[in-house]
């Protein structure tokens, strides 16, 4: 199983815990209160407010609480590593004390309600309310150094690589500056630093590759120096708790030309101090650096003696360099096949596991059920390719981006989507696809003579505007008796229209008339009619407040 460190929230600082909290209060209370209300109603005002910072402290600490891990339920593998990069015990206090003040704020929150249901007035109510909200704040302030701590513990933990402990794993560990980096960055995908001075991995490293259609992942662990356990520090440390802890296959890499700066002894006695972390896992002796000094420019004492603890630890030793490659993928295909028949073999011994696979196991055998016969059905394009292969004639079939640079390149090349259909009719390929209505084929609706029916019509009806009127047959007694009706009726309504159009113009003329004459009545007697005008307009529009 795989933990994910990355999803865990930042932790604030008390003080910004504080200041979230107490606006969220603000925001998310009453704000209005009155002294004239009743005491009850004062009461639980306040006592709201209480209850309602307990809650959002609680639900903020039990939640830094629940997203950091627990070391107990943790595997032992990250229990370890994070003893050696944190310190348990300074773990353990951090969460401890968090877990603490929960406590204790849940404790005067309880206390401060308590008390406020014998307030008698607004003013001990608001008191009790302060002192029970400063006192939480205050809880929350002394865990500063704690939150500060965990924010730095959470920074670290999204920083780890994702390790499966449980997956096929193969790691790499030796004396720093042996090229186990280098040989990472050739069996993975992993982008190592590799640098020429020692302990440039400082932290462990885990890329992934696949082998027989199989996902593996690589561990590169920092160099280990030969000295006691308690003298390592904390980056060889981070080595010795993968290579205790991860069930994996170990690939020792040791540096034959002794570039590195430690003799083939020194790499050896490294060796053998580490050994018994080497116990019931497949080891394999990488011999590093071959394109400096080969095996063959050994000494025979070196030769034997590599040979010896080779055999001792019934481990294989593999010869390669990683600046030409030669060798790498006959380390990567023996480390996994050996890691693979150990797996295997662990599982096999485990005689009630093997059992369980077998009752959920079912090989079903076909049985011939008549006389016809069935013989397997090969397509003739492979048919071709295994004769051509016989026969040494290898047909490479031309890819889409060979086929695109013949057409013109990017930009220019179009691949048909239809050319990727398998049809029974090669001269359907490039059809355009029937058009759907409501379900159906519109083209089985089509007429095919559609057009020359066209034509036709559009000819007749040419004709028929070239016939003169008097070609065309007699009208009846009746149709004759209609059209005179029909002209009648259409005559009276130009006559009803002519007339309305008379009366209003008529109206319109009489109404000039006598305003033009009550005009020349008032200059009669010298006033002015615009005055007039005015005062009667005045007098006809009263305000709306006269008509209700």
């Amino acid at each position: 199983m795989a933990y994910n460190f990355k999803n865990i929230e930042v932790v604030p600082t008390g003080s910004a815990l504080v200041d979230i909290l107490l606006s969220k209060t603000q925001r998310q209370t009453p704000t209005v209160i009155h002294k004239g209300f009743e005491i009850q109603r004062i009461r639980r005002f306040y006592m709201r407010k209480v209850k309602f910072t307990q809650q959002n402290i609680h639900e903020k600490l039990s939640k830094i609480l629940d997203n950091f891990p627990k070391l107990d339920d943790l595997h032992p593998f990250y229990s370890d590593l994070m003893n050696i990069l944190y310190d348990k015990d300074h773990y353990k206090i951090a969460l401890g004390q968090v877990s603490k003040a929960r406590t204790i704020v849940d404790g005067i929150a309880k206390d401060y309600v308590r008390m406020m249901k014998y307030a008698d007035s607004l003013y001990r109510c608001k008191t009790l309310k302060k002192v029970a909200l400063g006192r939480m704040c205050t809880v929350v302030k002394k865990l500063n150094p704690s939150f500060g701590y965990l924010e730095e513990v959470r920074k670290h933990l999204a920083r780890l690589p994702s390790i499966d402990p449980t997956t096929r794993t193969l790691i790499l560990t030796g004396l720093p500056n042996v090229g186990k980096s280098s040989l990472m960055n050739n069996l993975t995908d992993a982008n190592v630093d590799v640098q020429s001075y020692a302990f440039t991995t400082q932290s462990l490293f885990v890329g992934h590759t696949v082998y027989k259609c199989v996902p593996w992942q690589v561990v590169d662990t920092p160099g280990v120096l030969d000295h006691p356990l308690e003298q390592r520090n904390t980056i060889e440390m981070q080595a010795i708790t993968a290579l205790a802890h991860l069930n994996a296959c170990v690939l020792f890499v040791m540096d034959i030309s002794e570039t590195c700066g430690y003799y083939i002894d020194a790499q050896m006695s490294l060796f053998n101090s580490i050994k018994p972390l080497f116990k019931n896992k497949p080891i394999v002796l990488v011999l590093t650096k071959t394109d400096l000094k080969s095996w063959n420019d050994l000494s025979q004492e070196t030769k034997d003696a590599i040979e010896s603890i080779g055999k001792e630890q019934n481990s294989y030793i593999i010869a390669m360099s990683n600046k030409t490659k030669e060798g790498v993928d006959d380390v990567k295909s023996k480390a996994c096949d050996i890691l693979l028949d150990y797996r295997f073999a662990q599982k096999s011994e485990n005689a009630g596991k093997m059992r369980a696979v077998e009752n959920r196991l079912h090989v079903a055998v076909p049985q011939k059920r008549d006389g016809k016969e069935r013989p397997p059905q090969i397509p003739e394009s492979v048919l071709i390719a295994r004769q051509n292969m016989k026969s040494g004639e290898e047909v490479k079939r031309k890819t889409i981006k060979e086929i695109q640079e013949e057409e013109g390149g990017a930009g220019v090349f179009y691949v048909h989507p239809e050319s990727h259909y398998i049809l029974e009719d090669e001269s359907w390929r490039y059809d355009a696809p029937p058009e759907i209505f409501a379900g159906r084929n519109v083209a089985d609706y089509i007429d095919p003579d559609i057009e020359e029916k066209l034509a036709e019509l559009e000819k007749e009806e040419a004709i028929l505007e070239k016939i003169e009127p008097d070609h065309l047959p007699p009208k009846t007694e009746e149709e004759k008796m209609l059209e005179a009706e029909y002209y009648k009726i259409q005559g009276k309504k130009k006559i009803l229209k002519e007339h309305r159009k008379m009366k209003i113009h008529d109206r319109v003329h009489k109404k000039a008339q006598k305003i033009a004459e009550v005009k020349k009545a008032f200059e009669s007697q010298g006033m002015d009619p615009s005055t007039i005008e005015a005062v009667s307009y005045t007098h006809l529009t009263l305000p709306t407040s006269d008509l209700v």
